[in-house]
């Protein structure tokens, strides 16, 4: 999912100059107190990772527990705000130690020295593993699972492909496989809602649209994207009224503790920052091509409504993937791009029954 922060600010300057004015006021050092007990983990802190400082928080309410290594989407979405402050994520941590990383040029992991160069898919996976290791060596765990969600399940899939000896097993929610193929579908989607429903506001967007692989940008790909969630692509249970990105989301953002001031003006002048440095290598990216085969188990948890990531996309590659240790598909029925926080009792329940027994095989 790519972030449309800086639309919203631009079309709502009141609700920015509210928010900005609340980021002075409350902005203060991120905590960084630990304890790893028996009676529980938190750890939260800038640690360096690829050569940069990257944030990540670890919680759990069992140090016995196994590993969960979350990887968010976006790419460049901020983690912090949203899913680790989500009931979903409270109830994993009574079963898992949940790792909460935000990746390199996201949020308190953004930097202005980051060389641009080093904003690739690679870069990322090979992130992710010194991040596996420094959780080994934090929490004295041998192997971890990871779930990848939207752009963070391209960089899961890879991983988990290259360095299966880390791994109980690999979990997705929103599966990626071929990002600029999903951009076509998803344009495809809007079209055909918007010639059914006669919506010419809907279809003078898409006419802006330069559909021309060399061509298509980010800038393009946000603007169906709104179309996308509007039609329920991303959300099933959408309400037309509901935004992308809405100004509660975008107020916690910048009164969220774990940013410092200077993290949260970061991610409002440089919203786009990951998304446009990636760009050219999500056109490219193919799974089907790149990670024919996985040595772990896999679980793709899929939307039945998901478009905005395409869950028929995501079928077709995991029955095109070879997985030896066994692989599962589970559906959403009520879901679109985001089955955890949709049908979270389901969603929960999968995880504790056949996701978690895997770290005791």
């Amino acid at each position: 999912m790519l972030v449309k922060i800086k639309t919203y600010f631009h079309r709502s300057k009141p609700a920015f100059a509210v928010a900005f004015a609340l980021l002075l006021l409350v902005s203060c050092k991120a905590y960084r107190y630990t304890y790893i007990s028996d009676g529980g983990v938190y750890y939260y802190g800038r640690v360096e990772i690829g050569g940069i400082r990257q944030a990540i928080m670890v919680r759990g309410q069992d140090k016995t527990n196994p590993v969960m290594l979350f990887l968010h989407g976006g790419p460049g979405f901020p983690l912090f705000p949203v899913d680790q402050a989500s009931d979903v994520m409270r109830q994993l941590e009574e079963h898992f130690t949940m790792v909460y990383w935000e990746q390199r040029g996201t949020g308190g992991s953004f930097s202005w020295r980051l060389p641009l160069k080093s904003l690739t898919v690679d870069d990322f996976v090979e992130d992710t593993r010194e991040v596996t290791e420094y959780v080994n060596r934090l929490l004295g765990n041998e192997r971890v699972f990871i779930w990848g969600h939207s752009w963070g399940s391209n960089v899961g899939a890879i991983f988990a492909a290259r360095y299966p000896q880390y791994l109980h097993a690999y979990v997705s929610t929103g599966q990626s496989v071929n990002p600029f193929l999903n951009e076509q579908m998803s344009y495809a989607f809007v079209m055909e809602r918007a010639l059914a429903e006669g919506n010419r506001r809907a279809l003078r967007d898409l006419e802006r649209v330069d559909a021309v692989p060399e061509r298509y940008s980010l800038r393009d790909a946000l603007l169906v994207r709104r179309w996308v969630n509007r039609y329920g692509g991303i959300v099933k249970l959408q309400d037309e009224s509901d935004k992308y990105i809405d100004f509660p989301y975008i107020l916690n953002t910048l009164t969220a503790p774990e940013y410092g001031i200077l993290d949260k003006l970061n991610m409002v002048l440089m919203p786009y920052f990951s998304a446009e440095e990636l760009w050219e290598d999500l056109k490219t990216l193919n799974l089907m091509e790149k990670v024919p085969k996985i040595e772990v188990p896999v679980f793709f948890m899929l939307g039945r409504y998901d478009i905005v990531v395409s869950s028929a996309l995501a079928e077709e590659y995991f029955y095109h993937l070879e997985a030896p240790m066994g692989k599962q598909i589970i559906w959403f029925e009520e879901s679109a791009h985001r089955p955890h926080h949709e049908e979270k009792e389901k969603f929960l329940e999968v995880m504790r029954e056949h996701v978690l027994p895997l770290a005791h095989r």
